[in-house]
């Protein structure tokens, strides 16, 4: 029989179950933590530098604090947050115990506060120095404006990367920034998103992002999100020399966000040893850097004899006016490619030995990829269609082309207002400087074999680097966004994605038409000469089964020469190459006046497939 305490000990246990179900709290919560809650969460003003203390959003069902802000933060990489809970207790960040008001954290990526194994807040910035890039903050003088692009303005310069110190520039006092560009500073008003140039004393070159010391750097505005670093990244994989580097980063100008920019080297030659990227390796007194752009608006300058190119020098400095005695040797470099070119000797004349190839090649695939309209596009006002092309020639070197640049107005533009892009198209127009090049037979096929040679690896990849890149700078583009557009939150989107489409569209056509065997010239009016006419035939592999014929056969005024043959025009053994197949065809002797007109036809096969060309002969 129980006893009565045990009774007594029985019936309490009852009674305290019955109460702790009444209240809602059954026996099998016995012994778990209580539930903790951040209910408030600070940062001061007196620790940011703003006006008014920043107040987080909490949101308790995501278990996130979010602070949505375009103002400059003071020490954002070491605050102190003040914050409460509903109930005492810990709190920690990796391990490291916080103290509301006291400890200090980085709060340029987000950073979560743990107050229980299974209660983790996770603490969020929306703000352009919590975006992933690098910010830079320039600080005028008294917040003097920038209002022109002649006169230097004195700053303090400073760099902070949250992915890698080592990149972090610590103010830089006296030093100088001004505007620069021709429509991408005279587009916009006053107080628009406008791009710089940045310059240091010489005693304090700086290296910014690891690249080699200058004094010269450029804030570029436009093309910033894809297509600029697209362009680079793609000359960088062809190893076109002296190619800019691309480092988006956000912009801060007298504590006030401008936006996200791409910080590279401004454009100059260097004399150093191995030159740098962006500036190519010139002899500052026997070598020579220019730029070809239809503004012509930048003394020294000239323009040459043929072709009416309007040449800007930009090394070296030897006068005020571009045809000073002391640039003679730069206008007869330039002049002498130029009447080449123009020459009815062309291509067999030795301009070949005036240019480094290779460099024209992989310049104009770039630009032919991305369809730089700045280039191509027409210029009503003097008939001009080139922009911002660069050139160089070191001391004893040949003619070069780059550094790449200007490639903003690219991956048809004019989608971005709503109208239909066409990938499948060469450029609408093209100035017949450029154009000449590609009827020089060897120029085009080499032109074939280093397109093939990169497309698989390096070309066909840039796919891989729209979404990485886009992916990298996607929070920083959406504060740009939020700042210059913020009606049209979506932009980035669509513009990665309509960059993609195009980009895949358009490598594809390329590739068919540079796998296409080519004739040059395409026709040939004979006029009153009696001289032959050599017809190239360009392949990328070789052709096989070859086939020449005159469609008159023996009726025909015209007569072939010396018969078609095959040779090989690649460089590297042991690779696929480019191959030219020769004919030549002249009037024949016996001809009688008048009119005569024939057609050549050279069929064949190339990588499995056949091909036919009908080349319109007159006399």
């Amino acid at each position: 029989m129980k006893t009565n305490k045990t009774i007594y000990t029985i019936l309490l246990t009852a009674v305290i179950t019955l109460i702790l179900a009444l209240a809602g709290c059954p026996e099998s919560d016995k012994g778990k933590p209580e539930v903790r809650t951040i209910t408030s969460f600070i940062f001061k003003k007196e620790d940011t530098g703003l006006v008014s203390d920043l107040t987080g959003i909490i949101n308790q069902t995501n278990k996130t604090i979010t602070f949505t802000t375009q103002l400059w933060i003071n020490n954002i990489d070491k605050l102190p947050a003040v914050f409460k809970l509903d109930k005492t207790g810990n709190v920690y960040v990796n391990n490291v115990l916080q103290e509301s008001g006291v400890t200090q954290n980085d709060f340029r990526k987000d950073v979560v506060y743990k107050l229980s194994d299974d209660i983790k807040y996770t603490v969020i910035f929306e703000s352009p120095q919590a975006s992933g890039l690098p910010v830079i903050t320039i600080n005028t003088v008294n917040s003097a404006p920038i209002l022109d692009r002649e006169n230097w303005v004195t700053m303090t310069f400073s760099l902070s990367d949250p992915n890698n110190p080592l990149n972090d520039i610590p103010p830089v006092s006296n030093q100088q920034i001004r505007g620069r560009g021709n429509s991408s500073w005279t587009q916009e008003p006053v107080n628009g998103k406008r791009p710089y140039r940045i310059r240091f004393t010489n005693a304090q070159q700086q290296s910014p992002f690891g690249l080699p010391a200058a004094r010269n750097w450029v804030l570029l505005k436009v093309g910033s999100e894809i297509n600029t670093p697209f362009g680079f990244e793609l000359g960088k994989r062809l190893e076109l020399q002296y190619t800019c580097s691309y480092n988006p980063v956000q912009l801060y100008l007298n504590n006030n966000y401008r936006g996200t920019y791409l910080f590279t080297e401004h454009r100059q030659a260097d004399p150093a040893v191995l030159g740098a990227p962006g500036r190519p390796k010139v002899d500052l007194n026997e070598g020579w850097f220019i730029e070809i752009d239809r503004y012509y608006d930048e003394e020294p300058k000239f323009r040459t004899n043929n072709y009416n190119l309007p040449v800007m020098i930009k090394s070296p400095e030897a006068g005020s006016s571009g045809y000073d005695p002391g640039y003679e040797f730069l206008r007869n470099d330039l002049n002498e490619l130029a009447d080449l070119m123009a020459s009815d000797s062309f291509p067999e004349n030795g301009y070949r030995d005036l240019i480094d190839i290779d460099t024209f090649v992989k310049y104009f695939i770039v630009q032919t990829v991305v369809m730089n309209n700045d280039l191509f596009r027409p210029r009503v006002e003097t008939g001009e269609q080139i922009g911002s092309t660069f050139f160089y020639k070191d001391k004893n070197g040949k003619i070069s082309a780059g550094p790449l640049w200007d490639l903003d107005w690219t991956f048809s533009p004019w989608a971005f207002e709503g109208r239909t892009f066409e990938p499948n198209k060469f450029p609408y127009q093209i100035h017949q400087w450029f154009s000449r090049f590609h009827q020089d037979p060897v120029f085009h096929a080499r032109y074939k074999e280093i397109w093939n040679n990169n497309y698989q690896n390096n070309i066909l990849t840039m796919s891989n680097f729209i979404d990485s890149h886009g992916a990298k700078l996607r929070k920083g583009a959406l504060e740009n966004q939020r700042r210059w557009r913020p009606s049209d939150m979506g932009w980035f989107d669509w513009h990665v994605g309509h960059i993609k489409e195009y980009f895949s569209t358009r490598a594809a056509f390329l590739h068919t038409e540079y796998n296409k065997v080519d004739v040059i010239p395409a026709s040939k009016d004979y006029g009153n000469s009696t001289d032959p006419q050599t017809f190239t035939l360009v392949s990328f592999g070789e052709i096989t089964n070859p086939s020449a014929k005159l469609n008159k056969g023996a009726d025909s005024a015209f007569e072939i020469s010396a018969p078609l043959s095959i040779t090989p025009a690649g460089a590297a053994s042991g690779e696929a190459r480019a191959f030219l197949g020769t004919i030549t065809v002249r009037p024949k002797t016996s001809i009688t006046s008048g009119t005569h007109t024939d057609t050549l036809v050279l069929s064949g096969s190339n990588q499995g497939r056949t091909f036919t060309h009908h080349i319109l002969l007159n006399k």
